[in-house]
Parts: structure tokens; C-alpha cells; sequence
């Protein structure tokens, strides 16, 4: 590891310098055998190692269906806001670490452990740096930090000073998702490659050239004419001589064989890591649509409380072992409304205001900054003065002439006579 130092008051804390071997990752060709050897070494109750593992999996993050998915889990939460707070204040001091390029690198550090298993991550709040351990550097069943692979000796990280500045993250024994997205991709990559010779071979007309046996100079003639014709494939021949492909289901048969497959394969890789494949292939009804929508809130959900479970309950000591004020806080997620156009709201009141209850035109008024004509007033609508105009009459309501006052009937008095 690294030498690191961070201050607690007046007290530093160090971490012994000790040197990793870093080895070049082996980019051969993996096969099925290999993923099943890495397997064993890495499950190993003895001697356990990952190198091969991980090997293996950072082959396989280079499909690119896989990669595609695997970015579209980890979008779906480090792009929503974090906060920190104490008593339901913000603490302002380390809400701000949160926008940080550093720690952004910390929540996808955290949410990669379910991709690659067991992850060991320092952190350093006060310089705000974030590193990953080099996976098959870390022996989780021993809790070691180890020069080389295939070490069993190392750095004990569950001990202090350590713990205030490495993150843990993940069971000791978990490989990740990855461990079942390997075969996929393997598969994958074979069916591929025998559709790449598919297309090779018939994807481009043959050309045939035929010479007379008797005359061998011809045959010369005929080959060199067939090779300038450029790349495609070409045969020469003796005359009376015939060249046949057989095919066992023809060209397209074979061509939806090795796409059905490949596809089903894409299909499973993204089932394995967003829970569902309309996000990321099909296109179907919109209840379908809703369904897979409801999967895909759901693991994000479940990925946000996994980061929060480790930020909270080992990040905050972390903070407050590097010196910052975060006793009696948590970080939470903050949820940001879907924004959605004024055209959209306004359809959508009205269909509450038409099928379930009135709503005040008061509500539209604030909502939508109008004003709304009462009976009483004497204004004339658009329509209204259009339809005037064109007929030729005023556009203002004529002034309401008063209504005469009723007579009120005389009450007289008959004189007395003299």
C-alpha cells in the first residue's frame, strides 16, 4: 500500500509503506476450462487465490453488451444526490465531499463489489483521494494486503490504524455477478467467431475458372486473372470439374442461428445484471414496459441501500477518525422529482379534474398563471370575437341598460268632509 498519512486533531496516523508487484494482466484466450481452475484457486480453503479470477474478468468487461449494462446499474445510482445530515440538517462541510470527483470514484468502488466480489478501498477525506487494493492483492478470509498474488503473509487491514482509512467492502467469500457473466461472454465470443468464418466463407460469391488439363501454362493464365479480381474467394479448375457447398439449414437458416444465439446470450447478461432486458434490447408493451421498469427501481433501490449500509456504518467512522465533525450523521439519497412538460401536467389535471374530482380554478391559476372569466364580466373570448368580426358586430357586450324603478303606489288619504 501506499504511504498515506491523515490528522485527527493533533494526532497523525500512518500506514507502513509496502510495496505491491503489480503483474501485467494476462490477455490470452480464455476458455471455459480456465473459468472453472480460476474458480477452485479462488475458493481455495488453503490457499486461496484471485489472480486467475480476475484475470478472467477483466477479459470479459471487454464485451461490450456486458460493459454496456453493467455502466447503465452504476448510472442509475451515483448520478442521483447524496447528502449528509445531522438532526435533519444538512451538514454542509461534508455534503460538499460528496460532489467530489473522489467520492463519486467511492460509490462506484462500493457498487463494483457486486460485479467483482470482495473489494478493499482507501479513502482519504482529508486529501480527497479514493484508491482501489488491486483485487488479487487482497486475501479476504485473512484479512491481508499482499505483495504478490500468490503471498499468504501480508498487512492485517481489519486492524488500527487501518480501519479509519480502508473501506471493506462486500462477504469474503462473494466473486461477484461477474462469475456468472463469464461462461456467457465466452460463449458468446465463440458463437461469434464461427459466424465471422460463416460470413467469410459464403457472405461473398465464389468465382470459378476453368483451364484445359492438356495445357498447363493455361492453368497460370487462369489463377493470376481469378487473384487481380481482388479479395474474394476463387478456385481454378480442370474443365469438367464441379465445386459444391452444402449447407445443412442454407445461409439465412445459419446466419438466425448464430444471431439467436448471441442474442440470447446478450439477453442473459443483462437479466444478470439489471433484472430485466427491455432497458437495454426489447421494445414491447408499455404494461411489459412498466413491469421490467418496476425491476430495474427495485435493484436500484437495493444498490443505494448497499452503499449507504457501508458509507454510514464505516464511512462516518472513517470521518470522524480523519478529523471531521460527523458524530450522530448519516449520508441519504435524495430523490429528484421527474420533470415533466407543462403540456403533460396540464393533460393530466384535467383528467383528474374530469374522472375522479373538481379541482378549484384557483389550482389553475397558480398552477398555470391564468385568469379565469366569471359570468358577470363584460370581456368577449377569442372565439367569441372572431366569430363578432366576421358578422360584423362589436366585439364588447353591449353596456346592460338599467331596468326602469317600479312605481311604488300612492297611499292617500280621503279628507274628512265639512
Amino acid at each position: 500500500m501506499a504511504k498515506r498519512t491523515t490528522q485527527k486533531a493533533s494526532t497523525a496516523l500512518q500506514i507502513v509503506d509496502r510495496s505491491i508487484q503489480i503483474r501485467a494482466i494476462d490477455r490470452s484466450r480464455k476458455t471455459l476450462d480456465n473459468w472453472r481452475q480460476a474458480i477452485v484457486s479462488a475458493e481455495s480453503v488453503i490457499h486461496p487465490v484471485r489472480w486467475l479470477l480476475y484475470n478472467i474478468y477483466s477479459d470479459a468487461t471487454l464485451d461490450e453488451h456486458l460493459r454496456s449494462v453493467m455502466e447503465q446499474r452504476r448510472l442509475a445510482t451515483t448520478r442521483t444526490k447524496l447528502v449528509f445530515k445531522r438532526d435533519g440538517e444538512d451538514v454542509e462541510a461534508i455534503t460538499r465531499l460528496t460532489h467530489k470527483r473522489f467520492f463519486r470514484q467511492l460509490l462506484k468502488h462500493i457498487l463494483d463489489a457486486r460485479f467483482y466480489g470482495y473489494s478493499l478501498v482507501g479513502v482519504d477525506f482529508v486529501g480527497q483521494t479514493t484508491s482501489l487494493v488491486p483485487r488479487p492483492h487482497v486475501v479476504p478470509s485473512k484479512h491481508l494486503v499482499v505483495a504478490t498474488p500468490y503471498d499468504q503473509t501480508g498487512i492485517d487491514y481489519s486492524q488500527p490504524p487501518y480501519t479509519s482509512l480502508y473501506l471493506a467492502v462486500g462477504e469474503e467469500d462473494d466473486l461477484g455477478l461477474l462469475i456468472s457473466a463469464v461462461p456467457l461472454v465466452l460463449l458468446k465470443r465463440g458463437d461469434v467467431s464461427d459466424w465471422a468464418t460463416f460470413n467469410e466463407l459464403f457472405g461473398q460469391p465464389l468465382r470459378k475458372g476453368t483451364y484445359n488439363p492438356l495445357d498447363p501454362a493455361q492453368k497460370t493464365q487462369v489463377e493470376q486473372a481469378l487473384a487481380n479480381l481482388g479479395s474474394s474467394a476463387w478456385v481454378a479448375m480442370p474443365d469438367g470439374s464441379s465445386v459444391e457447398f452444402i449447407e445443412s439449414s442454407g445461409k439465412t437458416g445459419a446466419k438466425d442461428t448464430y444471431f439467436g444465439l448471441a442474442d440470447y446470450l446478450d439477453k442473459g447478461m443483462s437479466k444478470l445484471i439489471v433484472g430485466q432486458t427491455m432497458t437495454t434490447q426489447d421494445g414491447s408493451s408499455k404494461s411489459q414496459g412498466e413491469v421490467h421498469e418496476r425491476v430495474a427501481d427495485n435493484i436500484t433501490q437495493d444498490d443505494q441501500d448497499h452503499i449507504l449500509s457501508y458509507l454510514n456504518e464505516q464511512g462516518v467512522a472513517m470521518l470522524i477518525a480523519q478529523g471531521f465533525d460527523a458524530e450522530g450523521g448519516q449520508f441519504e439519497f435524495i430523490e429528484e422529482e421527474a420533470k415533466i412538460s407543462k403540456k403533460d401536467r396540464l393533460a393530466m389535471d384535467l383528467d383528474i379534474h374530469t374522472k375522479v374530482g373538481k379541482l378549484k380554478k384557483e389550482f389553475f391559476k397558480q398552477e398555470y398563471n391564468v385568469e379565469f372569466v366569471n359570468e358577470s364580466d363584460d370581456e368577449v373570448s377569442p372565439a367569441d370575437q372572431a366569430k363578432q368580426q366576421q358578422q360584423g358586430e362589436p366585439t364588447t357586450k353591449p353596456a346592460k341598460k338599467p331596468k326602469p324603478a317600479k312605481k311604488e303606489k300612492a297611499n292617500f288619504q280621503q279628507a274628512p268632509n265639512p
